[in-house]
């Protein structure tokens, strides 16, 4: 509640600008690896009298490709998006460079002493951090645990040196990347911790968007930024009834036979498209592929290709090149979710809320 009080705080401060004739407006600050730079080619997306970037010491229109040194990409998509259906403005900073880990935004990193100038020159009382990185430490096969300390670590620092703790947080859960396995699981599973245990932060999924195997295409880009926008616009720039998130797995119950999972999806009322390839589970002794899906109206009953013991793991997302196709009407896609299967009913047949995009801690529901 406090998350949300603190949310609508912001709103206020900014309509209240608004309304005494200022222009009122809110900074982003982006960053990540190749693809919060953007690589796919020109022309960008439109551009917006509201939207303005950073330029050394002044803010200028925003025009793709933004100084991230790459080229097109979701920001400014997203930016002009909000501008359009909020009438603020909307000033773009940060740093990005590609093919790069997370390590080297530890605070001693030159990744972080790049981003904290860049905060330091026009990211001051900033009110939104969007992070798309984690390709990288896939392929090195970092654990979900140190991924999860170092963003977490990261969120603070960004924070503090923008002074403004209860800043939004934006993370862009990974897609398919290079060669990385079950390595793209882990980290995708650690995004979405760190967006569950931070009351300010939201997730918004890249997996089931057009892509190369390591980039999204322009099309996957601009449908990323309009799902940022939305999201956004209903948890900072008061826009409650916009169409946000899209199905989140957030229950997961093992069958007496070992062999069938039933999952339930928060944020739908009718499952859509789902495939069996899209499901399924991990315990002691690996990976197990769901062969089967027969979907319900926000539930679904999973086969699997074998007995599972508890402790294992129900997965949507699975494996590192998901189809992910599960979306709703409004084009959000459901994130990947490594969620703890469990013994017991299933919950009811029917719609619940995931106010975040990644479902809910255990005993948060």
């Amino acid at each position: 509640m406090r998350g949300f009080l603190l949310m609508g705080w912001a709103v206020w401060i900014l309509a209240a600008a608004a309304s005494a004739g200022e222009a009122a407006s809110d900074v982003w600050i982006v960053s990540g690896q190749s693809n919060a730079c953007g690589r796919a080619p020109a022309p960008g997306y439109e551009e917006h009298a509201l939207v303005q970037m950073s330029a050394g010491n002044k803010w200028v229109p925003a025009k793709e490709p933004l100084p991230l040194g790459g080229s097109v990409g979701p920001w400014l998509a997203a930016a002009v998006e909000t501008a359009k259906a909020s009438g603020f403005g909307i000033k773009i900073t940060g740093w990005a460079s590609g093919g790069q880990p997370i390590t080297i935004w530890e605070e001693s990193g030159s990744g972080w002493r790049a981003l904290s100038t860049a905060i330091k020159t026009s990211g001051k009382n900033a009110g939104v951090f969007l992070w798309y990185q984690g390709e990288s430490d896939a392929m090195k096969a970092m654990k979900q645990d140190e991924y999860e300390t170092r963003l977490t670590d990261l969120i603070r620092r960004v924070r503090a040196e923008a002074g403004n703790p209860a800043m939004q947080v934006a993370i862009v859960q990974i897609s398919r990347f290079g060669n990385a396995t079950a390595t793209s699981m882990e980290i995708r599973e650690a995004q979405r911790q760190v967006v569950l245990k931070d009351p300010h932060a939201l997730l918004v999924t890249a997996i089931g968007r057009k892509c190369d195997g390591v980039h999204l295409y322009k099309e996957g880009y601009f449908e990323l930024g309009a799902e940022l926008s939305r999201a956004l616009l209903k948890t900072r720039y008061g826009k409650k009834d916009t169409d946000w998130p899209g199905p989140v797995l957030d229950a997961a119950v093992l069958g007496s036979d070992g062999k069938t999972v039933g999952v339930h999806f928060a944020e739908v009322r009718k499952l859509s498209g789902a495939l069996a390839a899209d499901f399924g589970a991990v315990d002691a002794e690996g990976l197990v592929k769901c062969v089967k899906v027969q979907a319900e109206q926000t539930r679904a009953v999973l086969t699997l290709e074998r007995a599972v013991k508890l402790p294992a793991k129900a997965v949507y997302g699975f494996g590192q090149a998901p189809e992910a196709t599960l979306v709703d009407e409004a084009g959000n896609r459901a994130p990947a979710v490594m969620l703890e299967l469990t013994s017991g009913a299933l919950p009811a047949d029917a719609p619940t809320l995931c106010p975040n995009g990644a479902g809910a801690a255990p005993g948060k529901k």
